[in-house]
Formats: C-alpha cells, structure tokens, sequence
C-alpha cells in the first residue's frame, strides 16, 4: 500500500515510466502529448487525498493516464487534424474568384444588361422566359402568342446581339 506523496508518485511514475509512455504514444501517437500527460498525471495524483492509501499504485497510475489519454482524445474531436500556422491558413484557397475576376464578370454582366435592354420587348421577353425560367419554345410561344418559329428567330436574335456585345 502506497500513501501518495508527491516523492511517491514521482517515483512511481519513474518507475512505470517507460510502460506509460509506450502506452501513451501506442493511443494517440505523440511524444510531447506522453509528457504532458504525464506531468497532468502527477498534478492529478498530488491533488487526491493524501490519507487513502492505494493497494496497487501501479494499477492506479494507469487508470488515471487512461483517463486523461481518453479526456484528450474528447477534446481532439473537434480540432483540426494537424495544427497550421498562419501562413499556411492564409495560403489555403478561398473558393471565391480573385478580385480581377470578380470585376471582370461585373463588366460582363453589365454589358449583358445593357444589350437586352437594346433588344425588342417580345424578343426581349423570349430570351428571358427561356434561360432565365427554363420555358421551352412551345411555353413562350404560348405565353407570348407568338409562333414556335418566331420564338426561334427571337432567341437567334437575343442571342446573337448579345455574343456580338459582350465580345
């Protein structure tokens, strides 16, 4: 039986030492991660009663280090897998389109909006309703009382005015 004093549990966990880093580092892998859950595993035994006695000391050392390998993989949960400086966090890609690209397209769309404003308002309305709502040719010729094939002659034309002013 063991009375824990901090002499006793550093001698304790020098003793075992070897065995609980080997058990460490087999669940999470980590040398530097052992050692601090080592010294977290002398400070936890320090701070319990120090009038009980432990009949198998190295039964508890282990349970405690298993308890605080268990607590840190808790906590790793939702951390990122490996640690990233800053530079590294800054150099991971945005999904969103450069500055020059965004502008670039603003531009396009711009010129866009003004050549459907300079087409006629059927074929104007032929346009829309077939890339903007999905319509087919028979749906704007409905909507619109036109025939399929004015439909036809209205999106060539919306079409090509707007290639030629986007271009």
């Amino acid at each position: 039986m063991l009375k824990p004093s901090a002499q006793h549990i550093a001698e304790l966990i020098t003793e075992h030492r070897d065995e609980l880093d080997r058990f460490i580092l087999r669940k999470l892998g980590s040398q530097d991660i052992a050692a601090d859950i080592l010294q977290d595993a002398f400070l936890r035994m320090t701070h319990q009663s120090g009038n009980e006695c432990i009949e198998n000391p190295r039964a508890f050392i282990f349970r405690i280090v298993a308890n605080l390998v268990i607590d840190h993989q808790r906590r790793s949960v939702n951390r990122l897998p490996h640690e990233a400086d800053e530079e590294t966090l800054h150099a991971i890609a945005d999904g969103l389109p450069s500055p020059d690209v965004c502008c670039e397209s603003r531009q396009r769309l711009e010129i866009l909006q003004q050549a459907l404003s300079e087409l006629p308002d059927k074929c104007r309305q032929a346009f829309y309703l077939n890339r903007v709502e999905g319509y087919t040719h028979a749906q704007i010729a409905r909507t619109l009382n036109l025939s399929e094939s004015m439909v036809a002659k209205h999106l060539l034309r919306a079409m090509q005015h707007c290639r030629d002013r986007v271009q």
